[in-house]
């Protein structure tokens, strides 16, 4: 069984984790939370007591870890200026310099900006979205503009409450923007369209379009031109963009819109631990949850699709149960945890959709691989992934360098690594590639000529293999007196 620390754990980058069932007990005494499920909810899904207890604490625990709130009630999301409907993507709408970190769970020595900026859909529609800028103390080379990344998060979740500007850990921590931010780098942060900013300004909701991965590509471009537009003497016009989990299909996404949009200053893309494809996934694997949490989006895409055609009737619930709640990737895995506890055999997809002519259109809108791209591009996943199969990330590089062999793409396939601690596995490799880029300004530093490449790493480690740590076994909790 899995303890409420592992369970917490799993939120910051975890596509798919089902937890099993076990009595939960807060672990911390400032929780702000009263959450309570509502009888008819605990009923939609046949919770038991202990499932729905622990759902409840589940949530508690998310919402605890809100750093300003709830984005329903924060003005910065939900007051948007006149020109939220006009503006092209790309403007910046709104920006909060200064944001007060003494919610947040930042590392020592950052500091914070947030802002609204204008980015489009996965059709073109113009849409607000919230970011933020992790700001270094000293910037790399000490230059008084900072190097800007690009920054692409995991799976939060799909709703609202989701958003990682809001978050005390801003989801990721160590995991990504606190070790580029540390490094001198500027960490300009998407939270996705959909995630954050809840409402368009004719009060319709904004709907995050999971896994359309270059929706997610928007995103961090148009966040990249904001942000310049907001601080254009602290920020270099150089780029980097850089994601991990659905963050790395994003990131990936966002080189291939590149042949297209050019936006100037970009210099490369990191894709780590990348979604690639999520039907083959589903396909792969037999984990229909990816799938289930991408109906909204399918159904954004085709509005006449039936959603009875996807989801069973449980994998409707389960959607609904998530969004009235305003649940995050924890309590998605912990409703799922108690929905499978009552019935085992539970589906959540309906049998023969992931072969319709949905989801294989869904596959060819949204996967990344095989298609051209703006270079260079390095890659990094773990053999021991067990959310995203490292074979799955192996065969869309193939399939790019073989369609696109003068493109420059290093992928570096880290032994006995899972999904999370692959970031941790290869950070001197991805740090060293970053800082080459600017110094080169996105040229090769390798060998002058563009080329795919394959590498593996851990194969010599220092200490056996199985004497290391795997993912995350902790998290971090606020101290409001601050005390260590």
């Amino acid at each position: 069984m899995r303890p409420f620390f592992g369970i917490c754990a799993c939120v910051a980058a975890t596509l798919i984790c089902i937890t099993s069932a076990e009595w939960l007990e807060p672990r911390n005494n400032t929780w702000n939370s009263s959450f309570a499920l509502a009888e008819d909810q605990i009923k939609s899904l046949g919770l038991s007591n202990e499932a729905a207890h622990n759902l409840e604490v589940v949530v508690r625990f998310e919402q605890t870890n809100w750093a300003t709130g709830s984005v329903m009630s924060d003005p910065f999301y939900t007051d948007l200026p006149a020109n939220a409907t006009t503006a092209p993507a790309g403007s910046l709408l709104k920006l909060e310099a200064f944001t007060n970190t003494s919610t947040y769970t930042i590392a020592p020595s950052l500091a914070l900006s947030r802002f609204i900026y204008q980015s489009k859909t996965l059709n073109g529609t113009i849409v607000p979205v919230s970011a933020y800028i992790l700001w270094p103390y000293h910037t790399l080379g000490g230059a008084k503009a900072a190097p800007l990344v690009g920054w692409g998060h995991g799976t939060a979740g799909l709703v609202a409450e989701c958003a990682p500007s809001h978050m005390r850990n801003l989801l990721y921590q160590f995991s990504g923007p606190y070790a580029l931010a540390l490094a001198g780098y500027a960490v300009v942060a998407t939270d996705y369209a959909g995630l954050g900013v809840p409402f368009y300004p004719d009060g319709s909701p904004i709907l995050h379009q999971y896994v359309a991965s270059p929706a997610g590509g928007n995103d961090i471009l148009y966040a990249v031109q904001a942000a310049r537009a907001a601080f254009p003497d602290r920020l270099t016009e150089d780029f980097v963009v850089y994601g991990h989990s659905q963050g790395g299909g994003t990131a990936w996404a966002a080189a291939q819109q590149q042949v297209e949009l050019q936006i100037p200053g970009y210099l490369g893309t990191i894709a780590g631990s990348p979604v690639t494809n999520t039907t083959m996934l589903v396909k792969t694997t037999g984990q229909s949850l990816a799938m289930m949490q991408a109906a909204n989006t399918m159904k954004s895409i085709w509005p006449d699709m039936n959603m009875a055609e996807m989801l069973t009737t449980r994998g409707q619930a389960l959607l609904t149960l998530v969004e009235e709640i305003q649940g995050c990737s924890t309590a998605v895995q912990t409703a799922l945890a108690g929905t499978l506890e009552a019935d085992p055999t539970a589906a959540l997809m309906q049998d023969g959709f992931i072969d319709s002519y949905w989801s294989s259109s869904f596959a060819n809108l949204t996967a990344v691989g095989g298609q051209d791209f703006v270079g260079p591009m390095l890659v990094f996943h773990g053999t021991n992934d067990e959310l995203l199969p490292e074979a799955l990330t192996a065969l869309s590089v193939n399939q790019t360098c073989a369609s696109f062999p003068e493109r420059e793409l290093r992928y570096v396939v880290a032994q006995g690594v899972g999904h999370v601690d692959a970031s941790y596995a290869t950070q001197q490799i991805w740090l060293k590639w970053l800082e080459e880029r600017f110094n080169s300004k996105g040229k090769s530093a390798r060998s002058g000529t563009s080329s795919c490449t394959v590498e593996t790493i851990g194969d010599d480690t220092v200490r056996p293999l199985d004497q290391y740590q795997t993912e995350l076994n902790w998290h971090l909790s606020y101290s409001p007196d601050g005390i260590l």
